[in-house]
């Protein structure tokens, strides 16, 4: 993207001081030459009086410090950024003993609220949250933090929504390129920065987080037909410039967020290296996630936007999941071996200079995920096995063993769901309440998209679905059968912890990772006896007209519908459902699981709802 010949860049800045002049924008120009080049910022965002840094990088190259761990170095890296509470668990009392017990996990600087679209407990998601009440609450943070020897990192989403309904189906952004909107966050931010001397690190979302950008191809006068990354990189740099006024030396990270991976690296590519950072999800289309889904350097997208981040010295923060969203979902976090293959993982990564833990830490529920953690950074040149065996000791030694392996067929399980079919995992059996019962209507798959780049681009090679109504059987069976490979998995953990809790120490503990895990693998089987049992009865009426294939199907539905017995634990509907149909198959599919195949449910098309934008002064 950038042009070396200082012709060109002439006749460009030319062109663009007249586009900016027919926006009545100012644009400030740097001298050809050195380490000032002649750049016209973007659409004029920072203004001639403001300074503008070199496009150099002052962090130290990544690879350049000493690599021996320290208790100020975590597992090798400079930071490990971590939150009090979680967006599930809601504990953020700041205490003394809630800030030593994460402390305790290498934890070194804290991010100052859970920052989660949902505003859980009322936390800060945006500058405009900072009334009063949210300062002095934060005041008190930064001091507890002090006073641990932890340093601060702020969260928010910038620029916030001017007005969203219906879940982001329709958003009215506040455009980064109208003159009071930068006015607006040069004020906020700064007056932040002012007001909280001691916090050196501000990590921005430019989409999510109540946050929002103009499309190029949308309704507003001054983006329309400007790509994303001409304008967001100004605004980046502009966001930076005000960060360098008022904490010179600070870092602004951004994550690009909803951003497509051709725009990511652009931006990377362009925007002002001096003085900031990346933090990136472990897949450029999915969450952070705590197992390896073609993340961390097999998804080529973040392996080579780290690549161009280290090219340019900019720093860049991988994201971890402890426990997979703990509470959020079904599972519980017992799968250490993820915690430490997310840690591998990310430094094998040349250029990460730290790493920050996505979801938030909850120390009231602690569990072996977070032994695991604190084992990790106590002993970063342990082996797996090393880490295990430490973990499972205090279970005792007949215990340990089978503690080790069910943690192993957890992971497995966790690892055999099939993450890859709609991005609305929960109704596929991870929904908290889920036990294994369901419906007798046939059997729907959630999906869901949004107008976002990403969602509109990669995201759309890591789900099966995302805006659909129909599709294959085979596409269903396939989630049935993998439902119940992961289901299985899950049960022979469940044996095991059965066992260990019989022989072995803190058997309290024991029963309460038996009893979570015992539960989700009900909860996946039974989604996995819908997924199936919906396709056996739709084979039944195919070949009810032949003898031989009828006998087949019915044996195979009748197979289904008796290990939904069991997984129901002898429920009492369920064994109505079999008895039914062993009494009369012909009439139990006609009224059971029997789709209306000749009805196409019709939507209304909400994304043709757009909210006008009209020229803000």
């Amino acid at each position: 993207m950038k042009n070396n010949d200082p012709a060109k860049l002439a006749e460009e800045a030319e062109s663009r001081r007249g586009f900016l002049k027919a926006m009545g924008l100012s644009a400030a120009a740097l001298s050809i030459g050195g380490a000032m080049k002649n750049k016209v910022l973007n659409n004029g965002l920072i203004s001639a009086s403001e300074p503008v840094q070199p496009n150099v990088a002052t962090v130290p190259v990544p690879g350049s410090e000493d690599k021996k761990a320290t208790k100020s170095d975590p597992y090798g890296f400079k930071y490990f950024v971590g939150i009090v509470g979680s967006p599930s668990i809601p504990d953020i009392s700041w205490s003394d003993k809630e800030i030593k017990e994460i402390k305790s996990l290498g934890v070194n600087m804290l991010q100052l609220s859970i920052a989660w679209g949902g505003r859980p407990a009322g936390e800060v998601l945006n500058l405009e949250d900072l009334d009063s009440e949210q300062v002095k609450k934060w005041k008190f943070r930064v001091k507890q933090a002090q006073k641990f020897g932890l340093s601060t990192i702020a969260q928010f989403g910038i620029p916030k929504l001017l007005y969203t309904a219906n879940g982001y189906s329709i958003v009215q952004p506040a455009c980064i390129l109208a003159p009071d909107v930068r006015e607006k966050y040069s004020k906020l931010l700064g007056g932040f920065l002012d007001r909280f001397p001691a916090v050196d690190n501000v990590l921005v979302y430019t989409y999510d987080q109540d946050a929002w950008l103009c499309s190029e191809f949308g309704p507003c006068p001054r983006c329309s037909g400007i790509p994303l990354p001409e304008r967001l990189v100004g605004f980046l740099d502009f966001l930076n410039g005000v960060m360098q006024k008022h904490r010179p030396g600070g870092t602004l990270w951004w994550k690009p967020w909803e951003i497509s991976n051709g725009e990511t690296i652009t931006i990377v590519k362009e925007v002002n290296a001096s003085h900031f950072g990346l933090v990136l999800n472990s897949s450029s289309a999915n969450e952070a996630y705590p197992f390896n889904d073609r993340a961390f350097k097999s998804d080529l997208a973040i392996k080579r936007t780290v690549q161009v981040a280290s090219d340019r010295k900019i720093p860049v923060i991988g994201e971890i999941d402890y426990t997979l969203y703990k509470g959020y979902y079904l599972f519980g976090d017992y799968f250490p071996r993820f915690v430490y293959e997310q840690l591998q993982n990310w430094k094998e990564m040349n250029g990460l200079v730290g790493v920050k833990e996505y979801f938030g830490f909850a120390p009231a529920n602690f569990s072996v995920n977070a032994a695991m953690l604190k084992a990790c950074m106590r002993s970063p040149n342990a082996t797996l096995e090393q880490l295990l065996q430490e973990i499972a000791e205090p279970y005792g030694k007949k215990a340990a063993p089978m503690m080790i392996d069910a943690w192993e067929y957890v992971a497995r399980g966790v690892e055999a769901f099939p993450w890859d079919v709609t991005y609305l995992i929960g109704q596929l059996g991870l929904n908290k309440g889920d036990n294994g019962s369901h419906s007798w209507d046939p059997v729907t798959i959630a999906n869901g998209t949004w107008n976002t780049p990403a969602w509109k681009t990669n995201r759309r090679a890591n789900f099966m679905m995302t805006k659909d109504s129909k599709a294959h059987p085979w596409l269903f069976e396939d989630v049935g059968l993998q439902l119940e490979d992961s289901a299985s998995l899950l049960f022979k953990a469940v044996d095991l912890f059965k066992k260990a809790k019989d022989v072995g120490r803190n058997v309290t503990d024991i029963k309460l990772q038996l009893d979570s895990i015992q539960t989700v693998a009900r909860a996946v089987r039974g989604k996995s006896l819908h997924f199936l049992e919906t396709l056996a009865a739709q084979d039944a009426r195919l070949v009810g007209y032949d003898p031989k294939q009828w006998r087949i199907v019915v044996n195979r539905l009748d197979g289904l519908l008796e290990k939904d017995v069991a997984n129901q634990g002898g429920n009492a509907d369920v064994v109505k459902k079999l008895q039914e149909f062993q009494n009369d198959p012909h009439k139990w599919i006609q009224e059971n699981l029997n789709p209306l195949a000749y009805q196409t449910i019709c939507n209304v098309d909400w994304s043709k709802y757009v909210p006008y934008q009209s020229v803000q002064p």
